[in-house]
């Protein structure tokens, strides 16, 4: 319902012409008549009259549909638990290539200390290229807004 419906309908209800409604906010009838054809809107001073007058709030006069405004709180909770959800699975998936630069760098110098056997320290270096990658596609993705 739009604002000139809602004052038409607040109008009607108080059984009131719209002559009779123009002359209580002294403006001419033709003015009432523009805005319930939401040809054009009450002045602030003129809507706070009209709020007063009928007992409403200057929200209900001025927020388009109720159930629009429903359907909008609605779709921000399902935005809200998604962002929840991919927060939580961004923070999930920054933590393994965290742990593997520490477990690479502390095998690495295990390794060259004590073992020095060159396969595992190619393993170990190809794990830690792949945290490297895994850390940059994180990055990329949070840059980009994925």
């Amino acid at each position: 319902m739009t604002a000139g419906e809602k004052i038409a309908k607040l109008r009607k209800e108080q059984n009131l012409t719209q002559e009779q409604f123009a002359e209580i906010l002294k403006v001419s009838r033709q003015s009432v008549s523009k805005w319930e054809r939401d040809d054009a809107y009450p002045d602030t001073e003129k809507l706070i009259r009209i709020s007063k007058l009928f007992d409403c709030s200057l929200d209900y006069l001025l927020k388009d549909e109720l159930e629009q405004m429903d359907v909008n709180l609605e779709e921000a909770k399902n935005d809200a638990e998604f962002d929840k959800m991919r927060a939580a699975v961004l923070t999930y998936l920054s933590f393994p290539p965290i742990f593997g630069w520490i477990v690479g760098i502390v095998s690495l110098k295990y390794q060259n200390s004590h073992m020095r056997n060159k396969t595992q320290i190619g393993l170990t270096i190809g794990g830690m290229l792949f945290s490297l990658i895994c850390t940059s596609l994180m990055i990329a993705g949070a840059v980009l807004g994925l």
